[in-house]
């Protein structure tokens, strides 16, 4: 079975790339340019896992990951945060704080990238179990 992917990111340069390696690793990608709109894609049709950039305008990633950990639908869905903004151990301490389940910063290389998604996987299966 196909992971469904929700990839969130105000540039479309990011979104491109990522949906890209994404789909090349068999995934069904879903794209959203901010949060809010995020979260409505999400509720609509709930993704295997969420990969969301965290400064973004009408809703940042820190909202839409705040959102989804209080939505009895989305908060078991593994959150994935990848920026360049934020960057510091304070940020990622607090996106952990807020339910995230990785901090990864950008760029990465594409083979370490899916390998921290299988594993975000595999941890959140035992979780499930």
């Amino acid at each position: 079975m196909k992971k469904a992917v929700l990839i969130v990111d105000d540039n479309n340069t990011n979104l491109y790339l990522l949906k890209n390696l994404l789909e090349g690793e068999g995934m069904e990608v879903m794209t959203a340019e901010n949060g809010k709109d995020a979260l409505n894609k999400a509720r609509a049709k709930p993704p295997d896992i969420i990969i969301s950039d965290i400064l973004m305008p009408v809703m940042d990633g820190y909202a839409l990951c705040r959102e989804c950990k209080l939505d009895e639908r989305l908060k078991h869905i593994p959150f994935v945060f990848y920026t360049a903004t934020y960057t510091e151990p304070k940020d990622e301490k607090f996106a952990s704080s807020i339910g995230a389940d990785r901090f990864i910063l950008k760029p990465q290389e594409p083979d370490v990238f899916i390998d921290i998604l299988k594993k975000v996987w595999q941890e959140n299966d035992t979780k499930t179990r």
